[in-house]
């Protein structure tokens, strides 16, 4: 009996040694899990980062798309050129012989 009791206790006194754990950066299980979710992190961002610029980008092709149709649409029109003004012959001058008339 006495055998199975200091077996028993020196089990126990083993047990509670191995149950401190380091919970600093050292610990190699901890580096490794935040090491881990450090590229998780990341990954999600750029992959974030990327699906905003693709949409981005599908937008600007599609405006840039439109433009191009209007502009092919467009070109088969021929406008003529804007005419050329006339130079300028001076003030306008209204002689003062017009004179209003009363309406009654």
């Amino acid at each position: 009996m006495k055998g199975i009791a200091i077996t028993l206790v020196f089990g126990v006194l083993i047990s509670c040694g191995q149950g401190k754990q380091d919970l600093s950066l050292d610990n190699p299980k901890i580096k490794m899990a935040l090491e881990k979710r450090k590229l998780t992190y990341k990954m999600d961002v750029i992959a974030n980062c990327q699906r905003e610029v693709f949409e981005k980008a599908k937008i600007y092709v599609d405006s840039l798309i439109a433009a191009e149709i209007n502009f092919q649409l467009s070109d088969s029109i021929v406008f003529p050129p804007k005419p050329i003004k006339p130079p300028s012959l001076g003030p306008i001058i209204v002689p003062d012989t017009i004179k209003a008339k009363p309406v009654f």
